[in-house]
């Protein structure tokens, strides 16, 4: 039986591509999301505030209280002075969040949002859509995987100011947002409505009888134990092989990920592992599934990133799975989310994670086994009908099940 450990944990590691539900929130995935202190911050022997070189911040300061001709908001130029030092370490993942964007960051694991409803990350610092939820006010208004954002509100933003672009796509529901999209070259705008937004995260059918197909939009709270249940059940009814969907999966909590991967490897293998700046390495190990010996297909594409590309990468330096679709986003970095102040905190990115087999996809992605591309001019939403990937997966674990 595959163990529940959800109360055993202590915090949560999300390895995310900078990932943007965008709506109230920002969610950030990609980091190892704990409840870590100042005092576990200074241990690294990193200095801290109060070393000399922060004289000439002080001096500053002082001379803003003394010389501006109107009050100075403290707390605001404490909050912009930490956003300007977190910002000039140059890295997209490492941000600060004051307490409200705190708040948001951890509401937005629930799946549960006000927004357009679309994920996006960062290619050649450029702002790129990375996959929009199926039935979402982006998805209805025509925003695509692979679409770049150049403008929000006829303001242009490069991917390094990607925290300032969701701030003015953040507002009310009900309210319009414009975004400036540019696809295959050409440049126009989209408006779109903001919305409530709740995402079912797995979603299961039965093909042809007795194949499984399970889609998994993120890997967010309780998500594994959904899909051991949806793949459970699919046995039941009589399912031999299974489709595992990450198509567009951009990822989430890193514990999720290792549940899920641990359906499908034996017992203490594994799943991945990280190494930050001082080469200390740590591993996380399977525990041990009862798919193990299971035909399976893993279905990728360019949307699916981070945790999703932990599961895959595992099962194949395992060759647990065959891999269909196409090269997946490629975030092999973690981040760490410390809380800080009054309810507040930064996420720093700490690590780089590898797949068993040593491989390190940050930049590159995973390339399947078999590349299958979707027909340009296919009718959303895909159905077994035009979805060749998802026919080419069929047709594979009919192969396997001989």
């Amino acid at each position: 039986m595959y163990e529940d450990r959800s109360n055993k944990r202590t915090g949560k590691i999300v390895t995310f591509i900078l990932i943007l539900i965008i709506g109230t929130g920002a969610f950030f995935l990609g980091t190892v999301y704990g409840s870590l202190n100042s005092e576990e911050i200074i241990d690294n022997g990193t200095p801290v505030v109060g070393d000399s070189s922060f004289d000439k911040l002080y001096e500053v300061r002082d001379v803003i209280n003394s010389q501006y001709y109107q009050d100075i908001d403290q707390d605001a130029l404490v909050e912009g002075a930490i956003k300007g030092m977190v910002n000039s370490v140059g890295d997209p993942y490492t941000v600060f969040f004051n307490a409200e964007e705190y708040k948001e960051f951890n509401d937005d694991g629930d799946g549960n949002y006000v927004g357009i409803g679309v994920i996006v990350g960062i290619k050649e610092d450029r702002i790129v859509v990375i996959t929009p939820f199926e039935g979402s006010p982006a998805f209805e208004a025509g925003l695509r995987s692979g679409d770049f954002i150049t403008k929000v509100e006829g303001v242009e933003y490069t991917g390094t100011e990607l925290d300032k672009a969701v701030s003015v796509i953040k507002g009310e529901e009900g309210k319009p947002v414009t975004l400036t999209i540019v696809r295959n070259g050409e440049e126009q705008d989209i408006t779109i409505v903001r919305a409530s937004i709740t995402i079912v995260n797995v979603e299961s059918e039965m093909l042809e009888g007795d194949i499984a197909h399970v889609t998994m939009l993120q890997f967010s709270n309780n998500t594994a134990e959904q899909v051991r249940e949806a793949m459970e059940e699919l046995r039941d009814q009589g399912a031999k092989g299974y489709i595992l969907d990450l198509r567009g999966n951009p990822g989430g909590f890193l514990d999720e990920a290792v549940d899920v991967a641990s359906l499908f490897v034996e017992k203490d293998k594994t799943i991945l592992y990280t190494l930050d700046k001082y080469d200390q390495k740590k591993e996380y190990r399977s525990y041990g599934g009862s798919f193990i010996d299971a035909p399976l297909v893993v279905l990728i594409d360019g949307g699916s990133a981070s945790a999703s590309e932990v599961v895959s990468g595992a099962l194949k330096d395992y060759e647990a799975a065959t891999l269909i679709g196409q090269q997946s986003f490629g975030k092999g970095i973690v981040q760490m989310v410390y809380q800080v102040g009054d309810g507040e905190a930064v996420k720093v990115t700490v690590s780089s994670y590898y797949s068993p087999d040593g491989i390190n996809i940050h930049g590159e992605g995973i390339a399947p086994d078999i590349e299958v591309e979707i027909p340009e001019d296919a009718e959303m939403p895909l159905t077994m009908e035009n979805d060749t990937q998802l026919q080419k997966a069929v047709e594979v674990l009919r192969e396997k099940m001989q």
